[in-house]
Parts: structure tokens; sequence; C-alpha cells
């Protein structure tokens, strides 16, 4: 198959995907066919409102491997399925996942990069159009053009107050 039409075959393998995880009523979150270790994987992320459980990727995972077979999409006859949440550090893919975590802690990969650094960690502020204003720990706010974010994706904080410093704490007995 040449590289257009295996492109071809992906995009209509992703959106009949889409419609398939929005179908059983969860949120469609990302899909790739990436080679690990020698062997073909077809990963598919997705979420809804409560989270997600085991029971709900073996649901979508089923019906998913059925329209697949009966599809022929184009995947090598030999591929591994697999269906599950984003988890916690969930990937940043659309600007609308930018809008809906405004406010929350994230990990940003940028092709170009600012001030020479293409790795940002901070708060998501907002975005619109095609930028995302964005918090970075190191440089404060920085506007990021949306097509210049390489890779995204949510940080996760523990909840609660921070654990105070255990330095100078007095041993049992001590007083």
């Amino acid at each position: 198959m040449s590289k257009p039409a295996e492109r071809d075959a992906l995009r209509r393998m992703h959106g009949s995907i889409r419609e398939l995880v929005e179908a059983s009523g969860y949120e469609y979150v990302w899909s790739e066919l990436v080679m690990e270790e020698g062997r073909s994987v077809l990963r598919v992320l997705m979420d809804s409102l409560g989270g997600v459980n085991v029971k709900d990727c073996e649901t979508v995972s089923r019906k998913l491997g059925r329209m697949l077979d009966d599809l022929d999409p184009g995947l090598p006859e030999r591929y591994f399925l697999q269906v599950s949440s984003p988890g916690v550090e969930r990937p940043l893919i659309t600007l609308s996942d930018f809008v809906r975590f405004a406010g929350k802690r994230a990990k940003v990969r940028l092709k170009e990069g600012v001030d020479g650094r293409k790795n940002l960690t901070g708060t998501i502020l907002s975005a619109s159009g095609d930028v995302v204003r964005f918090d970075d720990d190191g440089s404060g706010e920085v506007t990021l053009p949306f097509a210049d974010i390489a890779r995204s994706n949510l940080l996760f904080e523990m909840p609660g107050p921070s654990r105070p410093d255990v330095k100078g704490k007095k041993k049992r007995g001590q007083q």
C-alpha cells in the first residue's frame, strides 16, 4: 500500500473508531497505530465524566475488534488492540482540550521553542483562536501558537497541603 493510501486508510479508521467510541457513550480522546517491540499496536484512549473502568474498556474493545475485522481498514495482519483510559496525566490533543482544562497544570513540548526552551511546565491559563496562554514555571506567562505544540499532557498533583519539611524533627523521647 502506498503512503498516501496508508494515510487515507488510517484517517478512515480513526474516524470509525471515534464514531464507535462515542456511540458507546464515551468520549473519544485519541488513537494511534504504533510499532512497539516489533509488533503493531492500535492504542485507543477513551474517557467519560466518571472515568472508565476495565469493564468499559473490555466492552469497547470487543466492539472495536468486530468493527475493525468487518471494516478491514488496512491494518497489519497481526496487531494488538489496546483500549484504555487516558489516565490522570491525560494527553491534550485538541485546542478544546486546552479550553476544557484551563486552570490545570500541564507539561508542553514545543516544536520550535520559546526563549530556547522546548519543554514547559506550568498552568494553562486559556485557549482560543489558534493560541494557548500558558503560565510557565520558568518564564512566566507565554502565548503559544497551538500549531507549535508537539505534545502536551496534564500533570497529576496530589490533593491537599504539601508535606511539611521534616528537617529538625525530634526523635521519640527527645524534648
